[in-house]
């Protein structure tokens, strides 16, 4: 396969790919060449096949072109008459320019560099013939590819050298050039490229300080496989280089320090380590002066970096760092700022992987079909287990592959499993434990949740979850704890043991999760193992179906002296609970059947209690508690819809956090809630329904951070004394009978987010117009909201408000980030949002006689306005400097929507059904489109616009990436589509796909657009999205197909796509050198006055270029300012042009020419 971001089998399958004219070189120089290179372990491929085959070079020898790192041009006299051999020159320029990594070097073999740069003498001769057998076009990409490499430095034959030399000489260069910058990669390697991408950026090559980059990931994602290939693609660019493979291992061997430090100095000075007599003081010393690219691999701590002597101080200006690790806290102590976390394959990325390793093959066998994808499913993207998995599985039957896929489910593979240990078995015993009891039962849950069981189990888990997390042992999404599927296997494979009989014997397991199991135990009345007491049952969870309730006896909970954490789940006990275990410290017993607490159940040390879902009336009845539950911090009674009052909370004395949500028949707090005013943070009431006041008590809870009262539909009023709630930063009360904030509100100083969403009757208070109480008349006033001065959040939405209830003060929010005034009545809005200088969202969804706005928020984000069906035309959008979203879909009047498109940073339009703005509009809006944007422009038309030349009237589109112009360089593509349904504005389930097949390269890719669902409409509407060409890496004679799939509720008409480019400008660099006096001058590179005549090579590939001046240094400065955007039309012709400033950094590495990016958007 071609070097691409799907699968390739290395990052260089050849060193060598030698192309040359067969009749004058073959039996002579060649085969002497050939011999030379292969002896000396160079993997060379040479074509020994002399007929041409057709006009074009074959597939496999560009295959070939592209997975060489050299190559190698014999320019001889007969050379230009072969077009064979000038459509590989073509390939080879082309991979040069695209590619840094590759080399040319061209052999001028008894033929002037002249006559090559400029056609002329044999090669005239050999171009006078083609002409009447090829287009001009050909022979212009001829010519072209003639001059460019008649410009590099090269090797010539005619300075009286002999053939032996010659090749000696070669044969030494490529030597020095390859043993240093070559690593090989795994034989079959997926999503390399555009992950060697994201690290090209974190390189920040321009810069001129050292810097480290970090790649940071759990065992087993591909830290050293994309380590190894920035190397390859990198290392070019830098004086010396180096890397330091398995770091740690290394390290803790008795010679590990020497053996790391000999490496680092031989690999970067080149010379034997025998030449230094202090190994500490050369590491620190030998450097300094010298831009270099080092890459450590797999480091655990600082003291190991630091004991070798690597400091950031030992590397000359421009040094490039990279270090792999599986414990951020590393990256942190080094303050690397520049840190890359691999994500795990997707979906067609793994079953790619897997494919390739289990049938030498992108596909699998039909009768195989079902099982990769079982296979992908159990390793969840991890690369190193489908690989060791892919590779064991190979030629394996269907019934093997039957009996891995189920034993996998019992027993980890020894090898993934010893890699993914190595994290563990780094962590103190605390956090063994931390890790141990999440793996068995705390995956998915809420990390605060699970904090404070873990700090009542006294694990102290602030540090050890922290320790978890930079060790790529835990993530956290949405405050939920998650762990990879083969880690929480790892943990529940160490809690079993390896032995088989400890497997047997589950008493001994530390942790129960696996119902089986569970019963197993209980019904045997064990779990403590009287001859090893560590080995006691320390968790157990039992869930049954809802279906199917459990019961079980009391008494075979009795043995389980030590368990501290106990999840039960519609199961009942029957029988006394006066020997049950009195360590808990987590009970969570979801459905629990009783009306009341058992008064003998013992809970001292309990600290969660999780009740959801219970048949209590009460928690305790008329007899109380034999004690108070000092250590209860987390009460959670939702759901329990027969309780009717809150427990006594001076039996709760410390409780922290208290949820009783929906529990519909709860008529009362109980009045002792005044104990908890030195506890209390959190208090959760939604849905309460029945729940008509709160006590006066409750507003003397000086701690209490969030208290949440929606869908308390009976609660009426908030007392006054709410002002006493000094430490409230939350305060949601949605779809309550609440018609006035009392005026105490402003002392909420702490405040940071209100919700009164759906509180139809909300008013500040009411002013009457007269004193006769018979004939009084209600003035409304609208809500005040002084004194919220650090509020950030305000949703106000469906409150029947107007333009005259508008909050009076509303532009004096300046902490403001969002607000929500969706489904109002507003007409006029003449808030001047622009004086909320934080307001970042904006949701006016709904508004259905809004028909204008005075002005939007300079910081705007995202701009929410659907459905406001009479609005005709938005403030100027160009104020919003930064708006990434504007949603305006179903605004069947808007006419007008000024300033957007000159903006450049919006990702998504959704301006679905607004009919009445001008389709020339709407396709300035599509062409002004920034070429960055990744989303999607949803617009009302039947036809893509007439300027995008790639158009097709089916799903798919083919076509072939034709030639750059300008020097350019491909950076994306836009495709465009029209589409429509037999559904009326209904949101699609279906998320769309973006497949490109590259039939060149044989790459097939799949990409959900970075954009919403598609809504559905009977009218036809054009959607447009931009994708970048990291993620596919096209090049030049690629033949592609792009299909999109908006599911089967949606009908593709018709599909476009345009072709983006960056065009670069050739900014000459200090020292120029002519190559002959007959040289173009926009041709000239850069020569070594040092370099000797007979031995030309292309200083780009050799060495960094010399330091510019500081004057051309600071001119280049200030011409990085200075880009645009061009969008091109057909045969290049300018239709728009935008002022677009970019900073672009001046790369001071091993290219020949400094660059200036300007950005074209072409079309073919």
């Amino acid at each position: 396969m071609g070097d691409s971001s799907g699968q390739t089998r290395e990052r260089w399958s050849y060193d060598v790919f030698l192309s040359f004219r067969g009749p004058d070189v073959r039996n002579g120089f060649l085969s002497h060449l050939y011999q030379s290179l292969v002896t000396s372990g160079i993997y060379t491929f040479k074509d020994d096949e002399e007929l041409e085959k057709g006009e074009s070079i074959s597939p496999e020898l560009r295959k070939a072109i592209e997975n060489s790192k050299i190559h190698l041009v014999v320019l001889s006299e007969s050379y230009a008459s072969s077009s064979w051999c000038l459509d590989e020159l073509v390939h080879m320029m082309r991979r040069l320019k695209n590619n840094p990594g590759h080399l040319v070097f061209p052999v001028f073999y008894k033929i002037e560099p002249s006559h090559v740069r400029r056609q002329s003498g044999p090669f005239g001769e050999s171009f006078h013939k083609h002409r009447s057998r090829h287009r001009e076009s050909k022979l212009k990409q001829w010519r072209k590819a003639l001059t460019s490499i008649a410009n590099l430095k090269g090797y010539h034959s005619s300075n009286g050298d002999s053939d032996a030399e010659l090749i000696d000489q070669l044969t030494r260069d490529i030597l020095r050039v390859l043993p240093s910058s070559y690593l090989h990669l795994p034989t079959y390697a997926v999503g390399i490229r555009p992950r060697v991408g994201r690290i090209k950026e974190l390189m920040c090559f321009g810069l001129d300080d050292v810097q480290i980059i970090g790649i940071w990931g759990m065992a087993g994602i591909g830290k050293t496989t994309l380590a190894k290939a920035a190397f390859n693609e990198f290392s070019h660019r830098f004086e010396g280089r180096s890397f330091l493979e398995n770091f740690r291992d290394y390290f803790k061997r008795p010679d590990g320090k020497l053996h790391l430090q000999k490496k680092l100095l031989s690999d970067i000075l080149r010379k034997d380590e025998a030449a230094f007599n202090n190994m500490d003081h050369a590491v620190k010393q030998r450097f300094r002066n010298k831009r270099v690219l080092v890459v450590i691999d797999d480091v655990e701590d600082i003291v190991q970096l630091h004991s070798v002597g690597i400091y950031l101080s030992c590397f000359g200006p421009g040094s490039r760092i990279i270090i792999t690790t599986k414990n951020k806290h590393l990256l942190e102590q080094l303050d690397v700022e520049n840190i890359y976390s691999p994500k795990e394959l997707n979906a067609d990325e793994a079953l790619d992987l897997v494919s390739w390793h289990a049938f030498r093959s992108s596909e699998p066998p039909e009768e195989f079909l079902q099982f990769p994808k079982r296979l992908v499913e159990y390793c969840g993207g991890l690369p190193l287990a489908m690989e060791v998995l892919g590779a064991f599985l190979y030629k394996r039957s269907v019934s093997e592959w039957k009996s891995t896929l189920k034993a996998l489910k019992r027993i980890p593979d020894d090898n993934i499993q010893a890699k993914l240990q190595i994290s563990f078995d780094a962590l103190n015993a605390l956090q063994k434990d931390i890790f141990l009891d999440i793996s068995c039962f705390f995956i998915g849950m809420d990390k605060d949740y699970v904090d404070c069981i873990l700090d009542g189990c006294e694990l102290e888990p602030v540090a050890g979850l922290k320790v978890l997390k930079e060790r790529c042992l835990i993530t956290i999404h949405d405050n939920r704890l998650m762990m990879h599927n083969l880690l929480r296997d790892m943990g529940r494979y160490i809690v079993q043991g390896t032995s088989k009989k400890h497997v047997k014997n589950r008493e001994k397991w530390s942790r129960l999760w696996d119902r089986v199991h569970v019963i197993d135990v209980l019904e045997n009345y064990s779990g403590t193992d009287a001859n090893h007491p560590n080995h006691a049952i320390e968790g157990l969870s039992l869930k049954a179906e809802v279906t199917a309730v459990e019961n079980l006896e009391v008494k075979a909970f009795s043995n389980l002296r030590r368990l501290r954490l106990l999840q039960l789940s519609h199961v009942v006990l029957n029988g006394s609970y006066e020997n049950f275990p009195k360590g808990l410290r987590w009970l969570c017993w979801l459905g629990f059947p009783e009306e009341s607490f058992p008064i003998n159940l013992h809970l001292r040390s309990l600290v969660v209690m999780n009740m959801q879902n219970s048949n209590l009336k009460r928690l305790w009845d008329q007899k109380k508690p034999h004690e108070s539950l000092k250590e209860l911090k987390y009460l959670d009674l939702s759901h329990s819809i027969q309780l009717t009052e809150t427990p006594d909370f001076s039996y709760l004395p410390n409780l922290e956090k208290l949820f009783l949500i929906n529990c519909q028949r709860l008529a009362k707090v109980h009045e002792s809630i005044k104990v908890l005013q030195g506890s209390l943070i959190l208090l959760n009431l939604s849905g309460c329904i029945k729940l008509g006041e709160l006590p006066l008590e409750l507003y003397t809870l000086k701690l209490l951070e969030t208290l949440i009262l929606s869908g308390c539909s009976q609660l009426e009023r908030l007392d006054d004394a709410l002002g006493e709630l000094e430490s409230l930063t939350i305060l949601k009360a949605d779809y309550t009978a609440i018609t006035q904030i009392p005026s105490s509100s402003d002392q909420l100083k702490k405040l940071k987010e209100l919700s009164l969403h759906g509180c139809k009757e909300l008013r500040k208070d009411r002013q009457y117009t007269n004193s006769d109480e018979t004939s009084q008349v209600a003035r409304l006033s609208p809500l005040s909201l002084n004194g919220l001065i650090r509020l950030r959040t305000l949703h106000l939405g469906f409150c029947n408000l107007s333009d005259e209830l508008v909050p009076a003060n509303l532009g004096s929010l300046s902490s403001l980030e969002e607000l929500d005034l969706q489904g109002n009545n507003f007409r006029n809005l003449q808030t001047d949002f622009a004086g909320l200088p934080s307001l970042q969202i904006l949701k006016l969804d709904n508004c259905s006689e809004l028909r204008s706005m005075f002005s939007l928020p300079k910081k705007l984000r995202s701009l929410y306005a659907r459905n406001c069906t009479v609005l005709e035309r938005t403030p100027d959008l160009l104020e919003c400097s930064v708006l990434q979203s504007l949603h305006l879909t179903n605004c069947y009047n808007l006419v007008e929507t000024p300033g957007l498109e000159e903006l450049k940073t919006v990702g998504v339009i959704h301006m679905e059904m607004c009919n009445r703005i001008p389709y020339s509009h709407r396709e300035r809006i599509m062409q002004g489109w920034a070429v960055g944007a990744n989303g999607g422009v949803f617009v009302p038309g039947s036809s893509i616009p007439e300027w995008v030349n790639f158009k097709n009237g089916t799903r798919s589109i083919s076509f072939t990436v034709p030639e750059p112009t300008l020097n350019s360089v491909l950076v994306g593509f836009t495709v465009w589509t029209t589409y429509v349904s037999q559904q009326d504005d209904v949101m699609s389930a279906y998320i769309p796909k973006i497949t490109l097949k590259n039939q060149t390269k044989g790459d097939v890719w799949s990409r959900n657009p970075a954009t919403d669902l598609i809504r559905m409409y009977r009218e036809k509407h054009i959607w447009q999205g931009h994708f970048s060409n990291e993620d596919f890496v096209l090049e030049t004679e690629d033949e592609v197909e792009v299909s999109v799939d908006f599911g089967d509720k949606v009908t593709i008409l018709e599909t476009g796509l345009t072709l983006a480019y960056r065009e670069v400008i050739e900014v000459p660099n200090v020292q120029l050198t002519e190559i002959d006096d007959e040289v173009d001058d926009e041709l000239v590179t850069e020569i070594d006055d040092e370099v000797d005549d007979e031995l030309v090579t292309d200083e780009s590939q050799r060495r960094p270029p010399r330091k510019m001046g500081m004057g051309l240094k600071t001119l280049l400065g200030a011409f990085g300012l200075l880009a645009f955007i061009v969008v091109l039309g057909k045969h290049g012709r300018p239709l728009r042009r935008h002022n677009h400033l970019r900073r672009n950094k001046v790369e001071k590495d091993k290219e020949k020419n400094a660059t200036l990016p300007i950005f074209s958007f072409l079309d073919y």
